[in-house]
């Protein structure tokens, strides 16, 4: 499975953060990357500094004849339509989308880590991926999303909310 993250914390234009992503979605398609399934949104705070605008999140499930390369390259593409600026580490940004899992591929570069590194620090991450597929397994640490999702502070857990 691929899967991809979204993140919105600064409205783009006249889109709220979760219209940033829908619309995001509409364009992932011009860049051949096909949606096979999406997660719920959820909002959650900033991080690491809470104090920054709250965060609309979700993920996809893609598939794509792209290598992982050229996806990310497409993907940086996307972020800058939609306004994304890279101005400092974990700035509020109209758009961030991360390449979550290729597969089973693990992916160490200079400019590309598959899986997402931090990943399992996440849990506004893991909520949508189980919304994906509740059986998911980490390809590095070997556990499962519920397995993660038990490890995560249960207050952390709670502040992360559901949006329909």
């Amino acid at each position: 499975m691929k899967i991809l993250a979204f993140g919105s914390n600064l409205p783009f234009k006249n889109n709220s953060t979760k219209e940033n992503i829908e619309s995001a979605y509409k364009t992932l398609s011009q860049f051949n990357i096909n949606i096979l399934k999406k997660s719920f949104f959820y909002q959650s705070e900033a991080y690491p500094n809470k104090s920054d605008p709250l965060f609309c999140n979700s993920a996809v499930s893609i598939d794509t004849n792209l290598s992982p390369h050229d996806l990310l390259l497409n993907i940086l593409k996307i972020e800058k339509r939609f306004g994304r600026e890279r101005k400092e580490k974990n700035s509020p940004r109209t758009l961030d989308i991360d390449i979550i899992c290729f597969d089973d591929l693990i992916i160490n570069d200079d400019n590309l880590n598959i899986p997402h590194p931090n990943l399992h620090k996440r849990p506004f991450v893991f909520l949508p991926i189980r919304d994906l597929d509740k059986s998911w397994k980490h390809p590095v640490f070997l556990k499962t999303i519920d397995e993660f999702v038990k490890e995560f502070d249960p207050n952390e857990l709670k502040s992360i909310k559901k949006i329909l």
